[in-house]
């Protein structure tokens, strides 16, 4: 089992206990009728990898807390990450999602909505047991940004003059913001000080921003297989991320993608075309420096932390998302040689 020992007269449990939350979280979800089972096992069964309860563990882990209390507000956190992806897939009409059919495409629309309400709503009961309006209110408002970074996300699908600080702004509500989130909470669920726990929201928020420029770079070069879903789907949808902003900004590829982005010419051949227009000139290595610039940021920050496990974890998260990712590219880069050297 988990590790439970006594620091600095509170209990803290360490190491980050995945099958715990897990569980909490099925405990935590009701199941009134059968449909609604059905549903949520489903949903459980392709859960990923964790990583944002994973950072309100080791956030709270550097300094005394109460286990139950960080275990309930991980599992409260991973509910609002599945709700929202549940909410984004029938946004998006996606039909696959971490390589399985999506809810939406297995249930339709209507249920899959209400699936990822009913999944808010548990986030919410949970937080509101342990009366941390706190955590509460950072719950919320990061809940109300992300609605936010959809609803601009739309507004600015096929649009060809979208800026690399329109991208950061959407990145930022879309993902980064969540991610800064959960080491606030962690933080607000321990003992920690109002500046650490502001270095350590800092520390989330690059991390968050490195993800989602990462992840959009794995929609072109990425095997599907690895990925999960179909290569190109960013583009498909309209959803302009930054590697094709950069080819934008090209003369000579500039001219024919944004005719095929106005025509919604989004072949099999064209999003080829578009990974390697994005090799050639230059636009994946500018958006991987970016990644290592914004984590070489955030690991910074966690110098102030205190030493141990937890801040030794947070500072390898970062390097290991970067590396794990990176091993998933299948072109010929070269990843700057501190972060390939560096444990």
């Amino acid at each position: 089992m988990f590790a439970i020992r006594l620091e600095q007269k509170a209990l803290t449990l360490y190491p980050f206990p995945a099958d715990l939350i897990n569980r909490r979280i099925r405990e935590v979800l009701p199941e009134p009728n059968e449909e609604i089972g059905s549903l949520v096992d489903y949903l459980l069964a392709g859960s990923g990898k964790m990583l944002r309860p994973r950072l309100v563990f080791l956030s709270a882990s550097l300094y005394p807390h109460e286990p139950q209390l960080v275990i309930d507000m991980a599992a409260a956190v991973e509910l609002v990450h599945l709700a929202s992806l549940v909410h984004d897939d029938v946004i998006d009409q996606s039909d696959c999602r971490r390589g399985r059919d999506s809810l939406n495409h297995c249930f339709g629309n209507l249920a899959s909505v209400l699936t990822g309400d009913y999944l808010f709503a548990t986030a919410f009961q949970l937080v509101n047991r342990h009366g941390q309006q706190a955590i509460l209110n950072t719950l919320t408002s990061t809940i109300q940004t992300m609605c936010a970074g959809e609803i601009q996300q739309m507004q600015l699908a096929f649009d060809v003059e979208i800026s690399e600080a329109d991208y950061l702004q959407k990145s930022y509500r879309k993902t980064a913001c969540l991610f800064a989130a959960c080491c606030r909470i962690g933080a607000l669920a321990s003992v920690m000080p109002d500046a650490e726990a502001a270095a350590l929201e800092e520390y989330g928020l690059c991390l968050g921003y490195a993800y989602q420029i990462i992840d959009d770079l794995l929609d072109f070069m990425s095997d599907r297989d690895k990925l999960g879903k179909p290569c190109g789907s960013d583009l498909r949808e309209g959803n302009i991320t930054l590697p094709v902003i950069c080819l934008l900004r090209e003369d000579e590829p500039a001219a024919w993608l944004r005719a095929a982005i106005d025509q919604k010419d989004f072949s099999d051949v064209m999003i080829e075309n578009v990974t390697s227009a994005c090799i050639n000139h230059g636009a994946i290595d500018k958006c991987l420096q970016l990644a290592f610039d914004f984590i070489a940021r955030g690991l910074a920050q966690l110098e102030s932390l205190p030493p141990g496990p937890a801040r030794k974890e947070l500072m390898s998260m970062g390097k290991l998302l970067l590396k794990n990712y990176y091993r998933s590219l299948r072109c010929d880069l070269h990843m700057p040689e501190e972060e390939r050297t560096s444990s």
